[in-house]
């Protein structure tokens, strides 16, 4: 079974945010691309004052998304890398 790793990410983020809405979950690669390879890149995008939620202090929280995402990724032998990004870096 292929985990729907978008979703997963998902349930890790939205509860820390104040507006989930404007969460931006990305998959780098396409789905044939994703089945063939043994990473996987996503860019996780949300407004900079939300950015620091979902980084943490020291980048904990960012480590501890990674990891339970590859956790689940170690059952199809994938290596999931997560970018974040703060969405309105250009209107400062």
């Amino acid at each position: 079974m292929k985990a729907d790793y978008e979703k997963i990410i998902r349930a890790c983020i939205e509860p820390l945010l104040s507006d989930p809405t404007k969460l931006v979950v990305e998959a780098k690669e396409s789905k044939e691309e994703a089945e063939s390879t043994h990473d996987l890149h996503f860019l996780i995008a949300c407004p900079g004052d939300e950015l620091g939620k979902l980084i943490g202090r020291h980048g904990s929280v960012a480590d501890a998304i990674r990891t339970i995402v590859n956790i689940k990724g170690r059952d199809e032998k994938k290596r999931v890398h997560i970018k974040f990004e703060a969405t309105d870096a250009q209107a400062e």
